[in-house]
């Protein structure tokens, strides 16, 4: 219970009756006559820090904050490791294209080189022939 509370009720002279106690006797020097009412019913006023569970709630919102941001962090550390794969990834995928074309290119060389030597053995096999 917070200090204000406590003063506030010590000075409203607040207190917890039950309901089959009569109500005070008043204090007034009035001429007025007052007539007895119904049963007080009084009751005690309590901060929300003196609910059952405050803390708790308060905790568990807490924890769930944290959790919150934690995950955010750790998202957002994903996506920009993402972002770096996908960028390695575009990089890796020229250079693969890249050799593959150079790779192509020797090969129809090759290719051509062989074709270039078979038709010379050819024609030596015909000239000695």
């Amino acid at each position: 219970m917070s200090a204000t509370s406590s003063l506030l009720i010590k000075l409203l002279h607040v207190g917890n009756l039950r309901d089959d106690d009569p109500c005070p006797p008043c204090d007034c020097q009035d001429a007025i006559s007052s007539v007895e009412g119904p049963k007080c019913k009084f009751f005690m006023w309590k901060d929300k820090e003196m609910e059952e569970g405050y803390y708790k709630e308060q905790l568990r919102k807490m924890r769930f904050e944290l959790k919150r941001k934690e995950e955010f962090s750790e998202v957002s550390k994903v996506q920009k490791k993402l972002v770096k794969l996908q960028q390695a990834m575009e990089a890796d995928k020229q250079v693969f294209e890249t050799q593959l074309m150079e790779l192509t290119k020797q090969n129809r060389m090759l290719k051509c080189g062989i074709f270039v030597m078979v038709i010379v053995v050819i024609a030596m096999w015909l000239k000695w022939s």
